[in-house]
């Protein structure tokens, strides 16, 4: 099944470094590398050093390069320079005059050199040119297709708003797929009249194409494209774009109190006594206006504010007129996102008005772009709420943006890769603008059905009864017959989960095994990236007729323009389309240089069966994809992270472990440290040791390695083994004191760690010995011995009253408390270097709140009698993560991961540790 599957979608790569013609020997010198698509035409040549193609040498290159014959001739239809400083000049072929439909190829030049070409090309001998029928009759015809009641040109008034002309008909050369992809003709080019056709009883508009020998319509291009294949039938009268800005004087921001969104700050316009939703500061304007549950655009209106506060007790009501201001804003935020990532001046790259009507028809569960406008329908309640949500907004002007660059027509393949741009313009505009909410969802703010909770994943295409591999499970059938509405245009909403699940695989990275049975390890890019190369891989490389084996071409074309040959980007891109069922894996690499060494590789949490390892990451010159762990000198494991935790160890063994860092390429780094430990046997016992009377003197603080331990009396005995301390082999330094509910007495000090893990406090395992009256911090250094066994072992500390004690007693005033260490562990840098200096001062009892707990963004702290004092933040780990000093100001833990953490305050002379939860 596999190798079937592979085999629909292979790539017909070759690379050549001649022609294959005698006469084309020279054209051959030139390229440096020739990808072919299904059809076996050139889709991507790229020139090599030594090419003497200009940028000026178009015809000569389209002659040389494709074969272009005298009486075909491609023609400029438009050219844009990029931020790296290349000018992309595209061309519309046409033979004995007649414009060849989706056949379009760019060339690509920099610094006046003609760097490479791409696009689709077609075979045109033996094609006809001669129509049997007129235009006239060719419409009749297409009229009688569509079948509609209503079409826009009859009202000259909404043809006028709509920049709109009753269809003259067009003369093209359609090429038509009657079959898979894979076994598509080169020549299936037939003669047929393409008409524009608008109708408006009931609503649609696309081009359609009417053979002009036998007059049968050969295949409809949807220009109105819905969010979801959810059309309510409705019919639809035509567009008036405004109702004007009369007697303008102010272009204003405003609050909005959005419905799904929050309060955000839109621009406005003051229009007589009244504000509307009308942006001129943006390109030449975005404006958003009422439809009133209506279908005729002509009666629409402006939705206004007297005190351009657009609060939610105005607009939050049943007609939920909150949802024209996500409409308003979410134009706004989509105009900003493509200006500020992608230099785009609205869809069109010329600053065109981006106009949204909101309030389409009663209860109708879509949004649509129509070639002109956005639309959106209030939904039913019980599919969707109003669909005005960022991503939904973002996702319809997304098509606006396709039908200005690629243009890719709206059925199989390309139709599917249209609808999965958009997914990723909502994406990317929903992270750019509101990062809080679930960018890999589209629609989650809109969705109503029973057991739903979004409309796409992009994250788990599944999820959502997509594929997420090509060919693999629910793929739709691209040879579906003949493309409609009523097949959703064979797949195109469905089959748009694997460009969605390539582009979330590609900035976030993801392992597995797909569909197919190919398994993959991605290393992602980051979102910001990923839509760099997709945004050029869209506006560049793709023509309309263009298929996922093509994206794949021209992604990886994008990434190297971008980020050079062999990076790390264009690795990710190679590996992520390879993770959908598209093309192969990445192999071409001549990398040879290793990552670095892999340091300070730790174990912590021993027990008789696993372990914990840590280890700092390696660099590389392109990227770092993963770890191989080593049990002595054998495998153990591959892992991405910088942690594995160990499983399925003996009891009472001892093991040595050690880790390399590996490349995409397979170059592997010189081990890390050994680091040695030993599994605990059977269970340990340890004896009884405790105060009777802990009222009047008690432990109130340990700190060791990581370990900051505040407490009060604990009856007498504290089991605190759930905090772990790291001590590593060597000098270590602890730190303790004394509490005192009234007058200072004086307290003999013990401390054990039970090195060899027997279960019994021996006198060479003790590390302190000595009184002290102080409440102060006390401080001792003791040396871990080499022959102690690394990891989890318990550590003993008492405090007794007036007379020395043993590791085993049961006294009358005092306290023990029980902690577990972790021999061999890392050192907490800086964690002991603060304490009293003079152990004979004693230390004024202070406490502090924290607000909220859990907390999301911020933490407030507050001193209970405002003394000075500095903070740290420590993980279970013991790292510490933040420091600071303590202020008026609020704490910003947002960058931290959800968690359990330790609030330390230190005042100079003591410490005070609590616990606080981020979310």
């Amino acid at each position: 099944m596999k190798t079937k599957l592979l085999g629909k979608i292979a790539l017909f790569a070759t690379v050549s470094f001649f022609a294959l013609e005698a006469n084309a020997q020279d054209a051959g010198k030139n390229v440096n590398q020739k990808i072919t698509d299904e059809r076996g035409k050139p889709s991507l040549i790229v020139f090599n050093e030594k090419s003497t193609y200009k940028s000026s040498d178009s015809q000569k290159a389209f002659t040389e390069q494709l074969g272009l014959k005298v009486n075909s001739n491609f023609s400029k239809t438009k050219s844009e320079t990029d931020k790296l400083g290349f000018s992309h000049d595209k061309f519309q072929l046409y033979h004995e005059g007649i414009k060849v439909e989706y056949s379009t190829f760019t060339l690509h030049s920099k610094s006046g050199k003609l760097e490479s070409m791409s696009g689709a090309f077609y075979s045109l001998d033996k094609v006809n040119t001669q129509p049997v029928l007129s235009k006239e009759q060719a419409f009749a015809r297409a009229l009688k297709q569509i079948g509609a009641k209503q079409y826009l040109w009859e009202s000259a008034e909404q043809s006028k708003a709509m920049d709109y002309q009753k269809p003259a008909g067009e003369l093209v050369l359609l090429p038509v797929l009657d079959g898979p992809i894979s076994k598509q003709k080169d020549n299936n080019l037939r003669l047929a009249y393409k008409f524009d056709i608008y109708a408006t009883n009931p609503v649609s508009r696309g081009d359609l194409y009417i053979d002009a020998v036998s007059g049968v319509a050969l295949y409809y291009n949807a220009t109105i494209k819905h969010l979801g294949e959810y059309s309510n039938g409705h019919h639809a009268d035509a567009s008036k774009t405004s109702k004007g800005l009369t007697n303008t004087v102010a272009f204003v921001a405003a609050n909005a109190a959005t419905r799904y969104s929050g309060t955000q700050s839109i621009q406005t316009t003051l229009s007589g006594s009244s504000y509307i939703l009308a942006d001129a500061t943006r390109g030449l304007g975005i404006n958003t206006f009422n439809m009133k549950k209506g279908t005729n655009y002509t009666t629409a209106v402006n939705f206004t504010d007297v005190d351009n506060n657009w609060t939610a007790t105005e607009f939050n009501n049943t007609n939920k007129d909150n949802g024209a201001l996500d409409a308003h804003w979410g134009a706004e935020k989509t105009y900003d996102y493509f200006s500020t990532k992608h230099t785009r001046n609205s869809y069109d790259n010329a600053g065109a008005v981006i106009k949204s009507y909101v309030h389409f028809d009663v209860a109708y569960d879509n949004a649509y772009w129509n070639g002109s406008v956005m639309t959106y329908g209030d939904g039913s309640g019980t599919t969707f709420d109003i669909l005005t949500s960022l991503d939904v907004a973002a996702h319809e002007i997304g098509h606006a943006v396709c039908e200005k660059t690629a243009n890719l027509a709206y059925q199989r393949e390309s139709g599917a890769m249209n609808e999965g741009f958009s997914d990723i313009w909502g994406a990317c505009v929903e992270y750019f603008a509101a990062p809080t909410k679930s960018t890999w969802l589209i629609g989650e703010d809109i969705e109503r059905r029973a057991g739903k909770t979004a409309l796409r994943s992009m994250s788990n295409p599944k999820l959502e009864g997509q594929p997420d591999t090509y060919g693999g499970t629910n793929w739709k059938v691209i040879n579906c017959g003949t493309p409609t509405q009523t097949n959703d245009y064979c797949g195109v909403h469905t089959n748009s989960g694997v460009l969605n699940h390539w582009f979330y695989i590609l900035s976030v990275g993801k392992s597995g095994t797909n569909d197919i049975g190919s398994s993959y390890n991605v290393t992602g890019i980051t979102i910001d990236k990923a839509a760099k190369i997709a945004y050029r891989l869209e506006s560049v490389y793709l023509s309309a007729n263009s298929t996922f084996a093509n994206a794949r071409t021209y992604g990886i074309q994008s990434a190297v323009d971008l980020y050079g040959a062999g990076s790390a980007e264009v690795i990710a891109t190679t590996n992520a389309f390879y993770a959908v069922g598209v093309g192969a894996a990445y192999a071409g690499s001549t990398d040879t240089i290793a990552p670095s060494t892999p340091a300070g590789l730790a174990a912590s949490g021993t027990t008789s069966t696993t372990t914990n390892l840590s280890w700092t990451a390696s660099t590389d010159n392109v990227a770092v994809t993963g770890y191989n762990v080593y049990q002595g000198a054998t495998l153990k494991a591959t892992v991405t992270g910088t942690t594995y935790a160990v499983s399925g160890l003996t009891a009472a063994t001892a093991y040595t472990f050690s880790v390399k860092g590996k490349d995409a390429a397979g170059n592997l780094s010189a081990a890390s440290n050994v680091v040695n430990i030993t599994t605990s046997g059977t269970t340990v016992t340890y004896c009884v040791s405790k105060g009777s009377n802990a009222t009047s003197e008690y432990i109130d603080y340990v700190g060791l390695g990581g370990i900051a331990n505040t407490t009060g009396a604990n009856a007498g005995y504290g089991n605190f083994t759930a905090l772990t301390g790291n001590v590593p082999y060597g000098s270590n330094t602890i730190l303790f004191s004394a509490g005192f509910s009234g007058s200072a007495y004086t307290e003999y000090w013990k401390i054990w760690i039970d090195y060899n893990k027997n279960g019994v406090f021996e006198t060479a395992e003790q590390i302190v010995s000595g009184s002290s009256s102080s409440s102060a911090n006390l401080t001792a250094t003791f040396t871990v011995p080499t022959t102690a066994l690394a990891g989890a072992t318990r550590m003993r500390v008492s405090m007794k009253y007036n007379a020395a004690q043993t590791a085993c007693e049961t006294f009358s005033y005092g306290e023990v408390e029980d902690y577990t260490v972790n021999i061999g562990g890392a050192a907490i840098a800086g964690f002991n270097t603060s304490f009293a200096g003079d152990l004979g001062i004693e230390n004024n009892i202070f406490d502090y709140t924290m607000s909220p707990n859990p907390a999301n963004e911020f933490l407030n702290v507050k001193m209970a009698d405002n003394r000075s004092a500095s903070f740290r933040v420590i993980n279970y780990l013991g790292q510490q993560v933040e420091s600071g000093k303590i202020s008026e100001n609020a704490i910003n833990v947002s960058k931290l991961g959800a968690g359990i953490y330790l609030f330390e305050v230190n005042d100079g002379q003591k410490r005070i540790t609590k616990k606080f939860i981020k979310k």
